[in-house]
């Protein structure tokens, strides 16, 4: 009977120890959700964008082309996938002429940007701009689903549209202009 008694409360404690740690993970992920869900769901506004270019240039939103539609790859670059979306922006950049293209990885991967220009021949494609996020853009963005993340903002610099994992090029059309 003792025995069975301790059986039971071993379990009863090990559900409540359970439930108490998927209570906290929930918590933690409704505050990270509530975080980032103020920029990273469609029709939020584009949040503030600092970029660093490979030249060491800094740019902001007010620095890109405010008539035209914005489209931002989110990216790692030491991603095959991310390589492969870039390769297939380049091969259509002429479809890109009235809409503003930004490749933006995160500040600490600086040093890997000159692989991943090396590995794409991005330098060969001025009009494709390729940054370092300096302003958390990535952070609130990012929705932790896959590499690359495309984020489409129209005009008016609303979130319209959002890629995950590479994304054909027929699949953007609608977003191009």
């Amino acid at each position: 009977m003792a025995r069975k008694l301790l059986i039971v409360s071993i379990l009863l404690l090990l559900t409540s120890v359970s439930f108490a740690q998927k209570k906290k993970k929930d918590r933690e992920k409704k505050g990270q959700t509530e975080a980032n869900s103020t920029y990273n769901e469609i029709g939020a506004t584009l949040p503030p964008l600092n970029f660093y270019r490979r030249d060491g240039i800094s740019l902001t939103e007010k620095d890109l082309n405010a008539n035209a539609p914005l489209i931002i790859m989110l990216f790692n670059p030491t991603c095959e996938h991310c390589e492969q979306q870039a390769k297939i922006f380049q091969q259509h950049l002429s479809w890109f002429k009235d809409t503003e293209l930004l490749l933006m990885a995160a500040e600490h991967m600086g040093p890997y940007l000159g692989y991943f220009v090396s590995n794409t021949g991005s330098d060969k494609y001025p009009s494709l701009q390729i940054g370092l996020d300096s302003s958390n853009f990535i952070k609130n963005t990012f929705r932790y689903e896959s590499l690359p993340q495309i984020n489409v903002y129209d005009k008016q610099r609303k979130l319209v549209k959002v890629f995950t994992g590479i994304t054909p090029i027929d699949s953007l059309k609608p977003y191009i202009q």
